[in-house]
């Protein structure tokens, strides 16, 4: 298989686009994604990161269906100076803080509003502010192995979140390895999550969504906002979460015949905590370092935070990551799917439609004082 099969099975107007993801996938999809992933893989480990990941296109959806629209936004004047426990990671921080403060910052920031024919007319979508008292809106982290937010690949998602759950989704395009690497993207995403506040969103009426790497980044800006004592979120939803960067799980190993994810230790400078992380300080750990609860949320606080929704396919090479995340988190709900992958989680009607049906009872249950 070359790499124009590649770059033609990841162009999502072919294959995961259609039917707004609804198409049930069939085992030759499956069989071929699976390879495919494996290949983009092995020529990472040989070429690095740049050389494997096609541009992805934007794909139109029907105004029918929903309205898109991208706007900018910026740190609220009132976001305090980030202050953590680890000297390395505070300068990190404090770097990208003051890079922004002083608009030295590479690349400004935006953040797609995807709104449901449903939910709301194409004017109140342009509208960042809220439409009522208490509106409940989604933040919306996407995944993309933190080297591709893929706001475009996953847009047919966030657009039926919009529709299955009546409320406007959020979407930050976060900047990504390994142009920009930790700890660029958390505060892009905490960023948002303060703006939107700043709007006018109060904490509690903000559900906070992740797929996969960018369950890693909701996960740490929820844990970022803790340290910061800034108001939480009501909820957090995570699919196929990504939340130890060690690679430690054994579903790495005993999934790999049945996942698209392939497996590049992390001591690989090519894999991908290592390309996330970037250049490493001189006398750090990086092994260690990667056990930080803001680069390995499942290290984290096991004590109360925000209600928690887990979905795991079990032949997920991070389904591990999955049992161990509930397993270390009280109050966390872990829902399997049997037989699907990184790939087929988000594939199929029937399988869509269980995944909200799930998602809409958690964010429409009352939270417990």
């Amino acid at each position: 298989m070359d790499i124009e099969t590649v770059n033609r099975f990841l162009n999502p107007d072919i294959s995961m686009m259609q039917g707004v993801g609804d198409m049930e996938v069939t085992e030759e999809e499956n069989t071929l994604a699976i390879q495919v992933g494996h290949i983009v893989t092995a020529k990472a480990l040989k070429s690095g990161v740049d050389a494997v990941m096609p541009a992805m296109p934007d794909p139109e959806i029907p105004a029918s269906v929903g309205q898109f629209h991208t706007f900018p936004y910026a740190m609220p004047a009132a976001q305090q100076p980030y202050v953590v426990d680890d000297p390395v990671i505070q300068a990190r921080l404090t770097r990208v803080y003051e890079q922004e403060q002083t608009g030295e910052l590479e690349e400004p920031n935006s953040m797609v509003v995807a709104c449901a024919s449903n939910v709301c007319t194409s004017e109140q979508a342009l509208d960042v502010k809220p439409q009522s008292s208490g509106e409940q809106i989604v933040l919306y982290v996407c995944g993309g192995g933190f080297v591709s937010s893929d706001t475009a690949l996953l847009k047919w998602h966030y657009m039926r979140v919009s529709q299955e759950l009546g409320q406007r989704v959020f979407v930050p395009r976060y900047h990504v390895a390994p142009a920009h690497v930790f700890p660029r993207a958390i505060h892009d995403v905490y960023t948002a999550f303060m703006y939107l506040v700043n709007q006018g969103f109060r904490a509690q009426d903000i559900t906070v969504l992740g797929i996969s790497a960018g369950a890693n980044i909701a996960l740490a800006v929820v844990e970022l906002l803790r340290i910061q004592k800034e108001p939480e979120p009501s909820r957090i939803v995570v699919v196929a979460p990504c939340v130890d960067l060690t690679l430690s799980m054994d579903s790495w190993t005993r999934n790999h015949d049945k996942c698209v994810l392939g497996y590049i230790p992390e001591e690989n400078p090519h894999s991908m905590p290592r390309v996330y992380y970037g250049d490493v300080e001189p006398g750090v750990d990086v092994f260690a370092m990667l056990r930080h609860p803001l680069l390995s949320p499942l290290f984290g606080r096991a004590h109360a935070g925000p209600p928690l929704q887990i979905h795991s396919g079990t032949c997920d090479a991070l389904a591990d990551d999955a049992v161990a995340l509930a397993q270390h988190v009280p109050h966390a709900e872990l829902i399997t799917y049997p037989g699907r992958n990184h790939y087929t989680i988000l594939r199929g009607k029937q399988q869509l439609d269980a995944m909200y049906a799930h998602m809409r009872r958690f964010i429409q249950t009352p939270c417990s004082e």
